[in-house]
């Protein structure tokens, strides 16, 4: 999505935000691609360290997670043309307001991906 001089301020944050959109759900894609061969490796690897059914247990669950995350982001992205056919403060506001709760939404999503994938990195090491 290209962003032109001429653009409007509310275009240029529509096209902003399809963008970052974008940047998000190729990670969450990459994520559900990375869970997968972790869950492969951690089926070899870790079958002989005790303990280590819990963190396969919960890189599964985050797969799920993911799945979910992913599933919500493109409902998003579906919805967001609408805000480009916003034309009150109101409507613009919404769009701002929910973009900042997927955001929040990713940011979180990565945080906690990160802990569980330390978590498994940690007791692959042992």
């Amino acid at each position: 999505m290209q962003i032109y001089d001429h653009d409007s301020p509310e275009a240029i944050t529509f096209k902003n935000n399809f963008i970052e959109l974008d940047n998000w759900i190729e990670h969450l894609n990459y994520i559900e691609k990375e869970i997968s061969n972790l869950l492969n490796l951690g089926k070899t690897e870790l079958s002989s360290v005790f303990q280590s059914q819990p963190v396969l247990d919960k890189l599964t669950r985050e797969k799920e997670v993911n799945t979910a995350a992913i599933d919500s982001f493109l409902k998003y992205k579906e919805s967001l043309p609408k805000a480009a056919e916003c034309e009150d403060v109101d409507c613009d506001m919404f769009y701002v307001a929910e973009h900042e709760k997927f955001r929040n939404m990713y940011s979180a999503h990565l945080k906690k991906y990160r802990n569980v994938k330390e978590e498994y990195f940690s007791v692959l090491g042992k």
